[in-house]
């Protein structure tokens, strides 16, 4: 009962920090002022002008379209985009000897993954308003990736080329000790290059021009998202109040059990 409860102390801890970093992302949310790109346009001449370039920080949020002069390509689709993230890993099943609650002895197979490779790739690109357009930097934001190709390839029997769209891997053969490879899993998350987003950076200057990025003494985040501010001040909202609340309860029961567990 005691280890029980120190479990769920640990998850009041995590649910804990959690909370805090929505109700943070809320804070970044509310307290920085929305910019068209004739704003930001504007500061950055008057900033760069009286105090000089290196002087230009100012947190700031946009929204509007999105294009891209030199687009990506995802590895496995071919879509072109201003950032994708891809990952390989390998699926198998192994054999586990163990024993059950009550000492008896047993054999059963379980399945499991191991990453083999990640890539995360980003482009600069532009933001398009009403008024005109500003760069962005998306290096380091926090992207809101919406979820592209997910394959899955059996292990083959000899070492051989797997081919994911553009992606390809030398498999070997497919071993047949306790842990057994089964399959290969290819998956891709995209930001395209068109649509709407909403940005939350802040203005620098890059090579004389006004470009938004990210810039940790300012703001503790950069966010690039397709959502609008409301719709994600109300996502961040609805976390926090609910991972704090849950937090509270674990860590209540968590006191509990230990307690009990003790005396």
């Amino acid at each position: 009962m005691v280890f029980f409860g120190i479990i769920l102390l640990i998850a009041a801890v995590i649910c804990f920090f959690f909370a805090r970093s929505q109700s943070n992302k809320l804070a970044d949310l509310n307290a920085t002022d929305t910019y068209t790109t004739t704003m930001l346009h504007d500061l950055h001449k008057k900033v760069v002008e009286t105090l000089g370039a290196e002087a230009l920080a100012e947190p700031c949020e946009i929204e509007g379209t999105v294009s891209c002069d030199n687009p990506l390509v995802a590895p496995i689709s071919g879509k072109t985009c201003i950032a994708y993230r891809f990952s390989l890993t390998r699926e198998y099943s192994e054999v586990v000897h163990d024993t059950d609650s009550e000492g008896r002895k047993r054999t059963r197979t379980q399945t499991g993954s191991e990453t083999i490779k990640t890539e995360e790739e980003c482009a600069y690109f532009w933001i398009n308003d009403n008024f005109g357009k500003a760069w962005v930097d998306p290096t380091d934001a926090e992207i809101e990736y919406v979820a592209g190709q997910n394959i899955l390839l059996p292990s083959p029997d000899k070492a051989s080329i797997l081919q994911f769209g553009d992606f390809e891997f030398a498999a070997p053969a497919s071993n047949k000790g306790a842990r057994r490879t089964t399959g290969y899993r290819a998956q891709e998350e995209l930001f395209t290059d068109d649509g709407r987003a909403y940005i939350l950076g802040c203005v620098v200057d890059d090579e004389g021009e006004p470009t938004i990025a990210y810039r940790d003494k300012k703001l503790k985040r950069m966010i690039i998202s397709r959502q609008t501010e409301r719709e994600l001040a109300k996502s961040a909202a609805g976390w926090s109040r609910n991972l704090y609340y849950g937090a509270a309860g674990t860590a209540i029961a968590g006191i509990i059990f230990t307690v009990m567990g003790l005396l």
